[in-house]
């Protein structure tokens, strides 16, 4: 069996060439001639036994096996870094690296971390936008932010400070004054380009039918929250995301939030617990209610 280990000058010339889409680039980046990188691919090549460029006129395009190779080291040498720096960093007392959607660093977590900075005296917090599944072998990252269902992930624990709500937001300038709390659904739908069904998920969860409205759609959630705030049409938005924008009136929620079966919470490693994480969980669980019930007041708008 190829041990990676040998070939893993090799491996990271092919991950620059896969990712620039050029040799001549890979070669700048890695600051080596161009002929020492084809010479690195073709070593690779041979070594794995399968083609990993098709090689077009003045292109080079990816093989499926290539693909999957180069989306697989990205997020290894991705990983790699990261811990490389904290290693660094590793003589510095009191540093947490917490990763989240990027949705929810930008509409809840950001504008508060502040506040977590000062509750937990001095210590350095670094901020990773994160989709992905969280990997307990990844060491780099402290904490994830996750939302959902309860899966069990080997060698981490799953700490709850909150459930999961979403439904439809607008700004209140686009429903008609004294109208019912169903005119939001006649507005124009906001979504995103994926995931394609989340109206219709909404629908079938909260019992609400969806009468014909345009649909307009975004590459991020983010895009489409921000275009709900500026007047464009509803947006079906997770509560965190819009919370602090009900309680400052820039959006309205006629018809509540809808609870889900799953949650928000934090996940760490199993071994890693200690007073800096609980102190941390516990400021996440407290932030969570207050600012739900700073956008809805003590009698709280969710449905079951």
């Amino acid at each position: 069996m190829l041990d990676p280990l040998d070939h893993l000058s090799a491996l990271r010339v092919f991950e620059a060439v896969a990712r620039l889409g050029s040799v001549r680039l890979a070669a700048m980046e890695l600051g080596v001639t161009d002929g020492a990188v084809s010479k690195q691919i073709r070593a690779l090549e041979a070594a794995l036994k399968t083609e990993l460029f098709i090689r077009a006129h003045r292109k080079l395009i990816l093989t499926d096996t290539g693909e999957r190779l180069s989306i697989s080291l990205a997020a290894a040498f991705e990983s790699i870094v990261r811990s490389v720096e904290r290693a660094e960093r590793s003589g510095q007392r009191g540093r947490l690296v917490i990763a989240a959607p990027a949705t929810f660093l930008v509409r809840w977590f950001l504008p508060r971390l502040p506040r977590l900075l000062k509750r937990l005296k001095g210590t350095e917090i670094d901020v990773v936008a994160w989709n992905k599944d969280p990997i307990a072998t990844d060491r780099s990252i402290d904490m994830h932010v996750v939302v959902g269902g309860e899966n069990a992930i080997p060698g981490m624990t799953r700490h709850v400070f909150g459930p999961e709500t979403f439904g439809p937001v607008a700004s209140p300038e686009i429903l008609p004054e004294g109208g019912p709390p169903e005119d939001i659904l006649s507005a124009q739908r906001l979504t995103t380009v994926w995931p394609t069904a989340m109206w219709s998920n909404w629908s079938m969860e909260s019992g609400h039918a969806l009468p014909e409205s345009p649909m307009l759609r975004f590459e991020r959630l983010l895009f489409a929250i921000k275009a709900a705030e500026a007047g464009v049409g509803a947006v079906l938005a997770p509560g965190p995301a819009v919370w602090d924008a009900i309680a400052g009136g820039r959006l309205v929620a006629p018809l509540g939030l809808y609870k889900r079966d799953g949650t928000w919470a934090l996940l760490w490693r199993s071994d890693q617990t200690s007073a800096l994480h609980m102190s941390t969980l516990r400021w996440f669980q407290a932030e969570f209610a207050a600012s739900e019930a700073a956008a809805f007041g003590k009698t709280s708008l969710e449905r079951e």
